[in-house]
């Protein structure tokens, strides 16, 4: 039986007062009575957090499982027990500067030696960096005497490519060009590990001092630049005898604990605090295409690898038999893996939920967010503040005339937005009085109580030029419909996405699909584990 300890997973903040002879269905009762909860995290979940190995370890988990408070929380810890070490916590998405800092490090660390952090020696680092942005690729860069590229650098030698790619081409070259790499770390963290190349991994282990201290985090369904899940082996390859550089215990015969403790170099986190049950099942059946009329496109192909995800297999199996006679297979999320208060039965103000899930669809982009310009105002107008809502996109032609159209309509309406990632603060992402336009690689690791997420259609449409796949902009449309903490507003042109999303909200709270198998898939998201972790996830 897993335990629950009170600890805190969003930002502490005081409960927003509600005005007196506001409505009991008044959306501010929701927000109110969750911002006056504490936040809750299992025991299991806390061990994770201050157990730390002499040695690299994974975390794959689900959006709003926690991954993040984690490693946020293990990093302060370690920096108050070494304060001599040198740290980096390197992630991906630049509008999380702030957040991870002040928000998440800071105050844990405060919390433990009532100090603030010393910065010098733990490094907050986005993955790439920029002259105005520390980063991890330009500090090693500099340490060697190389000069650091940016994106203009790689167009100019290679033409136009999407970020990601950039960055795969940087970290490349700079492998190549370090021998030795210079160590400059005792202990690293990669968050939001799924978008970064394998090259990068390999740099990061190389800076380090022994015992090779490299923790990283992913979430497959999340990988908008790459679809390469970071497998150990195929990221660090094997030593002369043929054992993994790398060795997480995932293969046969391997110990998946560190010798004479009990802390595992590889974690699963299944249980989602920040996203309800029903955003994060439907996601799910649109990021894997469970519905989809010509099949699946990736997903898990075993009972054992739906438990790590959360989920019981309640009926149906993955056999070729199953497949061939288009067998059904229904799952569903145990109680014990769905903590959002909203998903208890005992939430007090759950008369003023109304609907998480909202679908939409026009005939134009401009019809589109005029209809979400009239909405925000009804949303103010009930009791929303402007910095309550994130308005999204999947990525697709003419970004940025959409969002200078988008600001512009809602600037008609009297209400302020700004475009985040634009000046003076390309960090910021929250601003007081004002409506947040994301970007999707803006908005993914942020959140807010209410998203709309607009150019859905962009799901089945990927853009040749990006050299994408469909696989690309469901992960897009996975990371839309997660960054919502309670409700989320689905809005696009006519596609066949939308039957997808109305299938799945209203098989709530199952999910129905046909049996698949790994040669049915274009990715396959199964991982190879050892027989005694199958046993441990199924007992």
């Amino acid at each position: 039986m897993t335990h629950q300890t009170t600890v805190e997973i969003l930002p502490v903040t005081l409960p927003r007062e509600i005005p007196e002879g506001t409505a009991t269905n008044s959306p501010i009762r929701v927000i109110q009575n969750l911002e006056s909860r504490v936040k809750v995290l299992d025991e299991e979940q806390q061990k994770i957090a201050f157990e730390y190995p002499e040695g690299p370890q994974r975390l794959r988990g689900l959006a709003g499982t926690g991954k993040t408070v984690l490693f946020a929380k293990r990093a302060a810890k370690i920096h108050a027990e070494h304060p001599d070490w040198n740290i980096a916590f390197v992630f991906f998405t630049r509008s999380l500067y702030q957040q991870i800092i002040e928000e998440r490090i800071g105050r844990y660390y405060q919390e433990l030696t009532d100090r603030a952090p010393n910065w010098d020696k733990l490094k907050v680092l986005h993955a790439w960096g920029a002259k105005d942005q520390p980063g991890f690729y330009r500090t090693l860069a500099i340490a060697a005497g190389i000069k650091p590229k940016n994106v203009k650098d790689v167009e100019q030698e290679i033409g136009k490519v999407s970020p990601a790619q950039a960055f795969e081409y940087v970290c490349n070259g700079l492998e190549r060009q370090l021998v030795p790499v210079p160590c400059l770390y005792d202990a690293v963290f990669i968050d939001e590990g799924q978008d970064l190349p394998f090259a990068f991994y390999r740099l990061a282990r190389n800076t380090l001092m022994a015992p090779k201290r490299l923790y990283w985090a992913y979430d497959e369904a999340q990988g908008m630049g790459s679809l390469t899940v970071p497998e150990p082996v195929q990221v660090f390859g094997r030593e002369a005898d043929g054992s993994p550089v790398v060795d997480l215990g995932l293969g046969r015969n391997h110990s998946f604990f560190y010798e004479g403790t009990t802390i595992r170099k590889s974690e699963n986190l299944n249980r989602c605090y920040r996203t309800p049950q029903l955003l994060l099942m439907v996601a799910q059946a649109v990021n894997m295409g469970l519905l989809r009329a010509e099949g699946p496109l990736q997903g898990v192909s075993n009972q054992a690898e739906w438990r790590k995800l959360g989920y019981e297999v309640l009926e149906g199996d993955f056999t070729e038999a199953s497949v061939q006679a288009g067998q059904q297979v229904t799952i569903a999320r145990p109680a014990d893996k769905n903590l959002h208060p909203i998903d208890q039965e005992n939430f007090e103000a759950r008369e003023a939920i109304a609907e998480l899930l909202s679908l939409q669809t026009f005939v134009t982009e401009a019809e589109e967010q005029e209809w979400i310009a009239q909405q925000i105002v009804n949303d103010l107008r009930h009791g929303l503040q402007p910095s309550d809502i994130l308005i999204t996109a999947l990525v697709g032609e003419n970004e940025k005339q959409y969002w200078q159209s988008f600001q512009a309509k809602l600037t008609a309406y009297d209400v302020k937005g700004f475009v985040a990632g634009g000046e003076p603060n390309r960090n910021e992402f929250v601003r007081p009085g004002q409506v947040t336009l994301a970007n999707i690689h803006r908005a993914k690791g942020n959140e807010a109580w209410k998203v709309y997420a607009c150019r859905f259609h962009c799901a089945t449409r990927p853009l040749a030029w990006k050299q994408e796949s469909e696989l690309h902009k469901r992960n897009e449309a996975f990371v839309a419909l997660t960054r919502s903490r309670v409700w989320c507003v689905v809005t696009g042109l006519d596609d066949p996405i939308f039957e997808e999303l109305r299938q799945a909200k209203a098989q709530y709270p199952q999910l129905k699909f046909p049996a698949f198998n790994k040669a049915s898939l274009r990715r396959v998201n199964d991982e190879q584990s050892s027989e005694a972790e199958l046993e441990l996830v199924a007992g």
